[in-house]
């Protein structure tokens, strides 16, 4: 079950860091583009956030499974002081992506607007914020 698990959470982790970095290879791809030209082709492009939302239910879903298979309290003590910045992170990165998500549905109603220059500021603090998370997990379960 715990390889099963693990599987999981490396897909979730694939998916969500995967989408983050496709957002931003977009963005420095269109910044000479007119905004005129450029909203359109990121409002459509938003649909790639599902993958990003995806994966995040998948590492949160298989994480928890992970530290029921292993016991609450081994994990806990196993990864210290990382783990519980990890956790941490990991409920500050959730309410990053629900803002995100919010954004996101406001530009599609407003058909772009000023909203969209807020999204991919927050986007890049949500990618620093996963790229936290998985250094703090390499730190925790070395």
């Amino acid at each position: 079950m715990r390889e099963f698990l693990l599987f999981v959470h490396f897909i979730g982790l694939g998916l969500g860091l995967g989408t983050s970095f496709s957002f931003m290879r977009l963005g420095l791809s269109m910044k000479d583009t007119p905004m005129a030209e450029r909203a359109p082709f990121m409002l459509k492009a938003f649909v790639l956030s599902k993958n990003g939302s995806i994966g995040l239910a998948l590492l949160i879903l298989s994480g928890v499974g992970l530290m029921f298979v292993s016991g609450p309290a081994a994990v806990m003590e196993a990864g210290g002081i990382y783990f519980k910045a990890k956790l941490a992170l990991v409920v500050v990165l959730s309410g990053l992506v629900g803002f995100m998500q919010t954004l996101q549905a406001r530009a599609r109603r407003e058909n772009g607007g000023p909203v969209m220059a807020m999204i991919p500021k927050v986007g890049a603090i949500a990618q620093l914020t996963t790229l936290a998370i998985v250094l703090l997990a390499v730190l925790a379960f070395h």
